[in-house]
């Protein structure tokens, strides 16, 4: 597996006119400005971070579970719901992690897989399903709920190249966008528009993440490896069941 890129997001310009922080204790007259912190003042300081990594280390109620859920390692990929109202994801990647043509098998018994990767090159499959649909997948994190999850974002060409018209002004990752799955119901469409980083609070009540609460990610980027491509003696049976 390729080394993953590290995100690196440009500061945003507001970050630079904060004011200065304020010393945590006014110098006495005459006092050393080298001068230790008393005792007390250290133990104090001690007893803030240790409470600091607990927080981070354990988290209490339902949305401490969720959070810890949301972080937990996992070997397969977890697919993005795109949500009836519109839902909030940002992009990891300047581009996506995998493409592939997919064959739908809706003749298989209840219970069965029904998706396979085409092998595009004298597929099984292709005999029986002679035009599998193109998918795309991106890796990106859903900012709908307590905390960013890292999962998978699997579209269409559709929104593949809405995604390739929006590279064209600068890189994706690190931008935001809004998804919103529309239209009757034998006949949705998944739409997405980019979300401006000043707009997040106000519009969306979300923080905008620091590259430090991105790169926490980094090592946990999928790549074409994660996805599932069976072999063509397992696409042969698969076929086989058409005529059953």
């Amino acid at each position: 597996m390729a080394q993953p890129r590290r995100l690196v997001r440009p500061k945003p310009a507001e970050e630079y006119d904060e004011a200065p922080a304020a010393p945590r204790r006014l110098q006495r007259e005459g006092s050393s400005s080298t001068s230790r912190p008393h005792p007390s003042e250290r133990r104090s300081s001690a007893r803030d971070d240790a409470d600091d990594d607990r927080g981070m280390a354990v988290a209490k109620g339902w949305s401490g579970y969720r959070r810890t859920k949301a972080n937990a390692p996992s070997q397969w990929t977890k697919l993005y719901k795109v949500p009836d109202e519109e839902g909030l994801i940002m992009l990891l990647e300047d581009g996506p992690y995998a493409s592939f043509l997919q064959h739908w098998c809706e003749w298989m018994p209840r219970g069965s897989r029904l998706s396979y990767v085409c092998l595009q090159e004298n597929c099984p499959l292709d005999a029986v399903d002679p035009k599998p649909a193109a998918r795309v997948r991106f890796n990106i994190l859903d900012c709908g709920g307590d905390t960013p999850i890292l999962v998978t974002f699997e579209c269409g060409m559709g929104v593949t190249e809405a995604l390739e018209d929006y590279s064209a002004d600068g890189p994706l990752s690190g931008q935001y966008f809004a998804v919103v799955m529309r239209g009757p119901k034998n006949n949705r469409r998944t739409q997405i528009r980019p979300i401006k980083i000043r707009d997040l609070k106000e519009d969306w009540g979300f923080e905008p993440l620091t590259e430090d609460e991105i790169a926490k990610f980094d090592d946990r980027l999928w790549d074409d490896t994660s996805l599932e491509v069976s072999s063509r003696e397992e696409l042969q049976k698969v076929a086989d069941a058409f005529s059953d």
